[in-house]
Formats: C-alpha cells, sequence, structure tokens
C-alpha cells in the first residue's frame, strides 16, 4: 500500500469512529442511557430534569400503596436514616418484586420531572441476609398449638417457605412456612418490610412477630436459619 492510500484509510476511519461516537452520544441525549445516582445527586442538580437517570435508595416506610395503579413510592438516601435529607417519589408502573417493602433498597430506572418525581417502568431490589441461630425459636406446630395463648406476645417461630406462596408486599398474606417442605402445618405470614434476597422457596427462615386475632404471624423481621 503507498503513502497516499495509507493517508486516505486512516482519514475514512477517523470519519467512521468519529461517525458512530456521534450515534451514540445522540442516543444517550434521547434518554437511551441512564446515569447512576443517588437520590441527593439526582435531586441537588436542575440539569438531571427531563432525562432518563437511575437511582438507587432506601424505600421510605409507610410511603407506599400496592393498591394504587402505577404504584407511587418515596426513596432516601441509604446513610440517610433519619429521613432528614432530600426523597424522591417514585411513580412505577412494572411488576413489583417480591422482595419490595419498607426498608429495602430500591433501584429504579426513569425520567425526571421538574416536581422532583420519576416516572419508572424499571425497578430491582436489594435486602441483605440476616442470619439467626434457631435457638428459642417455636416450630411451627408448637405456635398454633399454644395460639389462644400466644396471641399479642412477641416471639420467634421457624419455618420452611412454602413453594408457590411468595407474594409482593401489601397483601394479607405474604407468604407461608410449613415446619418442613410438604408438612400440613403451616402459618401464614403477614409481612411489608423487603424480603431478604435468600429468603426463597425451600429457604428455612426465622421469624420475629406476633400472632394477631387472625390467626396469622406479624413479622418485624426475617431472618436465614445459621
Amino acid at each position: 500500500m503507498n503513502k497516499r492510500a495509507r493517508n486516505r484509510l486512516i482519514g475514512i476511519t477517523a470519519i467512521v469512529l468519529i461517525a458512530i461516537a456521534a450515534i451514540f452520544a445522540t442516543v444517550g441525549m434521547r434518554g437511551g442511557s441512564a446515569y447512576n445516582m443517588t437520590v441527593k445527586e439526582a435531586t441537588s442538580d436542575q440539569s438531571n430534569v427531563g432525562k432518563r437517570i437511575k437511582v438507587g435508595g432506601v424505600v421510605v416506610a409507610g410511603s407506599w400503596d400496592k393498591k394504587s395503579n402505577p404504584m407511587t413510592f418515596k426513596i432516601r438516601d441509604e446513610d440517610d436514616e433519619n429521613s432528614t435529607g432530600k426523597q424522591l417519589t417514585i411513580v412505577y408502573s412494572g411488576a413489583v418484586p417480591s422482595t419490595f417493602g419498607d426498608g429495602v433498597t430500591a433501584i429504579v430506572t426513569g425520567e425526571l420531572d421538574g416536581s422532583g418525581t420519576i416516572k419508572a417502568g424499571e425497578m430491582i431490589t436489594k435486602c441483605p441476609s440476616k442470619y439467626e441461630s434457631a435457638t428459642g425459636a417455636y416450630s411451627v406446630t408448637d405456635l398454633k398449638k399454644k395460639s389462644d395463648a400466644m396471641k399479642g406476645i412477641p416471639v420467634k417461630v421457624q419455618g420452611v417457605i412454602k413453594a408457590g406462596s411468595i407474594n409482593p408486599p401489601g397483601g394479607a398474606v405474604r407468604f407461608i412456612i410449613q415446619n418442613a417442605k410438604g408438612s400440613a402445618d403451616e402459618l401464614n405470614i403477614a409481612f411489608d418490610g423487603g424480603m431478604p434476597d435468600e429468603a426463597k422457596e425451600g429457604t428455612t427462615v426465622i421469624l420475629t412477630g406476633k400472632l394477631n386475632d387472625a390467626g396469622a404471624f406479624e413479622t418485624t423481621n426475617i431472618s436465614l436459619a445459621k
């Protein structure tokens, strides 16, 4: 290849690369990509308005209603434990993950408007798993035998999450536990918090809470058995 042909090839290659870069930049400006940021970052810069962004934050307790359509909730930054900082309102139109709930970390993708609201169609949740000893925990059978005397008293119960029983938050029953897989003794669990990532069907869990008048176990904490 002579020098003139080589220079021509270099020039054509440069033009192609510039064109590709321009295409990617245009797609980004049109919302084809999302910027990762915290709640504070998203709310402190007005240039974010109108952009497609990805924001992660902790679901503010009591800020959501599963029955609303689309579902609306608020998130705060993880280090804002007293909820004194900025919060973002999320209007979410997708399927609600079964792990969603108070205190869970929700990562949403959508467009930020001028009122501090993100209209999101994508969400994933994260809730670190905790582990606890089963020492002192009732079995499902033992707790049900003493249900009349144990109503309203804080206790621990151990059980296996029944297959096909996990539901999104907001309903009367979040999931069902059994003494063992396939056991006839079952206990309905009421819980609106975030489900640990590893709390799945067939997992043995240790629950802290109390029996209510309907016979369901109102749970305040879910841990995996050590």
